[in-house]
């Protein structure tokens, strides 16, 4: 429930969402393994992760529609450490509108099946990278209201790993 005024600002920590099936929770709880992520995504192969449980919830739910067999759709919480997760090497677009060029070229790049982001440092990855839902890629549409933080290396996925999870949902 929201309320008003929103919680005080203590400055130490996100709560991140993570939509997923049942069956998946005792995995990714004992420790998420980037090499089961999937090409092709809005910042390329990486674990997802939002500020929005209805998000998150909306996520697990499609999941669980897509599937053959019959799946309970999940949420998993991270409480994560504010001064760590500056300290990742990210890069963070503010706007997906349709003239957000850099935007829209970084997804264009990704969702064409990138082996990495395209840089000379990191192995050529950012550990995190934070912005809009892409809607339709290919026409420049995004989701209001939603964003996702993607953590691409090991050093990030070990901060999420590091940190408070639970199931919520």
């Amino acid at each position: 429930m929201l309320s008003y005024p929103p919680p005080t600002w203590d400055g130490r920590r996100i709560t991140l969402y993570h939509g997923t099936l049942a069956r998946f929770v005792p995995s990714i709880l004992a420790g998420i393994d980037l090499s089961l992520a999937q090409d092709g995504r809005d910042f390329g192969r990486g674990f997802y992760t939002t500020t929005l449980l209805r998000q998150a919830s909306f996520w697990a739910e499609n999941l669980a529609n897509r599937t053959r067999a019959a799946h309970e759709p999940a949420v998993i919480a991270f409480d994560v450490d504010l001064h760590a997760l500056s300290r990742l090497d990210s890069i963070a677009f503010a706007r997906g509108a349709f003239d957000a060029d850099a935007f829209w070229s970084f997804v264009w790049h990704c969702r064409q099946r990138a082996l990495d982001h395209g840089r000379d440092a990191n192995g050529g990855w950012y550990d995190l990278v934070v912005g809009p839902v892409a809607a339709a890629w290919r026409q420049r549409a995004q989701v209001g209201d939603y964003d996702q933080l993607s953590f691409h290396t090991d050093r990030a996925v070990s901060l999420l790993n590091g940190s408070r999870s639970r199931r919520v949902r």
